[in-house]
């Protein structure tokens, strides 16, 4: 099971959200095993390793992001994917019209979770306090977890 977080430059929320995904298969082997994880970014600058906020927050949460660098997203990777989920409804249109033969398997990560298309989008904590990064963290595990939970059972059936 192949999955993809994408936000905009892949410094902060996919690289985050890529972190707290494998600290989930690495905590839960057993239940995960036949997961992988990646990131990417609709505008990515290039390659450039995590906000530094986004490294200590990852590392206050038992995850490694100190040898993180950014990605931009590639038609590959999308075609590669088995879900690709993105930070915002924008990141979503975005694919949606780069690659529109994958729109099936783009999903706004909060709104798979909560079986809600209206869902809100997780905001960028890019150029914010600690705090920030802290909560956008805790709102991308808590989202990863149901989205986890969801395609193992989907996959099951």
């Amino acid at each position: 099971m192949k999955i993809l977080f994408v936000c905009t430059g892949n410094t902060c929320r996919s690289a985050m959200a890529e972190a707290a995904a494998k600290g989930l298969i690495a905590r839960q082997p057993e239940q995960y095993k036949t997961f992988q994880v990646m990131s990417a970014g609709v505008m990515c600058a290039g390659p450039s390793p995590a906000s530094p906020q986004a490294v200590a927050v990852a590392a206050q949460n038992g995850c490694d992001l100190s040898q993180f660098t950014a990605k931009q997203i590639t038609e590959e990777m999308v075609s590669q994917a088995d879900y690709v989920f993105t930070m915002t409804r924008s990141h979503k249109r975005m694919l949606d019209g780069a690659v529109p033969q994958y729109s099936g398997k783009i999903f706004l990560l909060t709104a798979y979770a909560a079986g809600d298309p209206s869902a809100p989008d997780i905001p960028d904590p890019f150029g914010g306090s600690a705090e920030e990064y802290a909560r956008c963290f805790a709102v991308l595990q808590e989202n990863i977890e149901t989205v986890f939970e969801k395609i193992k059972k989907f996959d099951a059936e």
